[in-house]
């Protein structure tokens, strides 16, 4: 029964993923639009901002497509609508921007997107919108956790009023959009007799100060934000980020560690997991190691393709780097390469038989090949090295079912599972791009499963789209980057999303396009390049 409810609400899920008031007519005609994905000047960004840039979505967040005029003209409103309200706001005219987004959310329809919105306006300051979307959600009790998460992530404990929202939603934008910080610093600081006593008022200080460069000042704005509501999420990455800053190494992962046993994180769970990575990299001594974390933050990002051009570099002066010659071969079996990782895996074998990612991924070749004993003795014994890794318990209750042997074994494992806390959604999708990467049926069920619990994490988005697109199901596709468009907090990957879907619809030119709009925003996205370089000529290659 527990089975059959769980793929109704995955069912009634991407149903709601898929609904949408621009939605494309299902008539193959239709599916790919001469126009899709119209293609825009691109801002240039700086691929580290880990904020959420609105000046680099005004353009992409509805698509045109080709569909019976009213609807064109609907879409085109809609979309119009969002781009003039996002252009106010990164010019500074936050109140306009208010109204429009206000009107914005009274046309928009499909649950999905209201969530997505609601962490826009979440993320810039602007809680009455975001409420205002999250209350217009028609199936809450689906997104329940989500609403939750959000809150604790980004409310403020003072109360605000719409305007103290829009004074520090324009201090946002002149902090991220115009470059002023210093100026928004000072301006803020001068009003510390009205505000010192809000949390968000000394967040929105600390991020002017950390952008401008004074960390001290920044530490002491975010420690007050802090004390004042200990429960925000956002406050304590903004402290890791000044921590990092001013090369506080040991003290930011002190502070990453204490979230990381909140098991319950669900958006910022992927950044914890970069940013630790970060911070190792910085606190080890050990030359080896810290090359490690710098390629396996590319991995933890999605970057496999760059992450396997470091690992490479690395391999070219150390080659019995066991740990690096595992990355590289978890690298090649995210893309795919299922026998380039086997021989990967095997030789860091030779060299370390009790590094754990090595095991497990001797393991996850072993159930591609369909042994599924010997993928059961690997990922036990990989389970007996660390009890408390999701993704090693889901792995190996997938191939014990296989197996078929030892069913109290078998569940005990599913007990395990149904334990799961949300924030290790991550297991799904890390089992995604391992066991299920010859397995279309598999890796859809996987990939589902994460967007269950996280609908905004744009890694599994993203492996969702490519699999839909390989499929030929171009309207789910679409849809997706629908979805898309509204979460990223880096929009070089939607716009690769994008280039994806035209070079898939044999849009040859605008496939171009898009990937060098992607590289133009981040151009370290190996795999963006690597797919450029094969659609153009030789002789233009020297211009990327």
């Amino acid at each position: 029964m527990k089975k059959i409810k769980k793929s109704i609400i995955l069912s009634l899920f991407f149903a709601l993923c898929a609904l949408n008031p621009l939605q494309a007519v299902e008539n193959d005609s239709l599916l790919m639009p001469e126009n899709a994905f119209e293609i825009h000047n691109t801002p240039k960004t700086n691929p580290n901002n880990s904020y959420f840039n609105l000046a680099n979505i005004v353009d992409t967040i509805f698509t045109n497509e080709k569909s019976s005029e009213q609807e064109n003209d609907e879409k085109n409103f809609l979309r119009k609508d969002f781009v003039r309200a996002s252009s106010k706001f990164n010019q500074g005219n936050a109140t306009a921007a208010y109204s429009e987004y206000d009107k914005l959310i009274d046309k928009t329809e499909n649950d999905v997107s209201l969530l997505t919105l609601s962490k826009v306006f979440y993320e810039i300051g602007l809680f009455s919108l975001g409420d205002k979307a999250i209350e217009k959600i028609v199936y809450k009790n689906q997104f329940f956790d989500n609403i939750n998460d959000l809150e604790k992530t980004f409310k403020p404990k003072a109360n605000l009023n719409i305007d103290d929202e829009i004074y520090f939603a324009k201090i946002y934008s002149d902090i991220y959009f115009d470059n002023n910080a210093y100026e928004s610093a000072i301006e803020l600081s001068n009003k510390k007799d009205l505000y010192d006593k809000n949390d968000f008022y000394n967040y929105t200080l600390s991020r002017a100060y950390l952008e401008a460069k004074q960390y001290n000042n920044a530490l002491s704005a975010i420690n007050k934000a802090i004390s004042a509501n200990p429960e925000n999420i956002s406050y304590k990455i903004l402290k890791t980020d000044c921590l990092i800053a001013s090369g506080k190494y040991k003290e930011a992962k002190s502070v990453v560690e204490k979230l990381e046993k909140n098991k319950n994180i669900i958006f910022k769970k992927p950044q914890l997991e970069i940013l630790i990575q970060t911070i190792l990299a910085h606190t080890t001594k050990n030359d080896k190691e810290k090359k490690y974390y710098i390629a396996n933050r590319s991995f933890l990002e999605g970057n496999f393709e760059k992450t396997k051009k470091d690992c490479q570099n690395i391999l070219n002066f150390d080659k019995d780097n066991a740990k690096i010659l595992s990355l590289y071969a978890k690298s090649e079996l995210a893309l795919g390469n299922v026998e380039r990782a086997n021989n990967y895996f095997v030789n860091s074998y030779k060299l370390d038989k009790n590094n754990i990612d090595t095991i497990i991924g001797l393991g996850d070749i072993r159930y591609i090949h369909g042994d599924y004993k010997n993928s059961v003795k690997m990922y036990k014994k990989a389970h007996k090295m660390d009890k408390d890794n999701y993704e090693i318990v889901l792995k190996l209750s997938n191939a014990q079912r296989q197996y078929a042997k030892n069913p109290k074994e078998l569940k005990k494992l599913e007990t395990l599972l149904d334990k799961m806390p949300k924030g290790d959604y991550l297991s799904y999708y890390k089992s995604a791009i391992s066991i299920a990467a010859k397995n279309d049926v598999l890796k859809e069920d996987f990939l589902k499963r994460s967007l269950m619990v996280n609908p905004l994490y744009e890694n599994a988005l993203g492996e969702l789209i490519q699999l839909n697109l390989k499929n030929k199901n171009f309207i789910a596709a679409k849809g997706l980057i629908q979805v898309a468009s509204f979460t990223l907090e880096k929009n070089y990957y939607y716009y690769y999303l994008c280039g994806l879907y035209n070079q898939a619809a044999n849009k040859r030119n605008d496939a171009i396009q898009f990937y060098k709009n992607a590289l133009n925003l981040n151009p370290n996205f190996e795999v963006a390049n690597i797919k450029l370089l094969k659609l153009i000529p030789n002789t233009l290659s020297e211009e990327i």
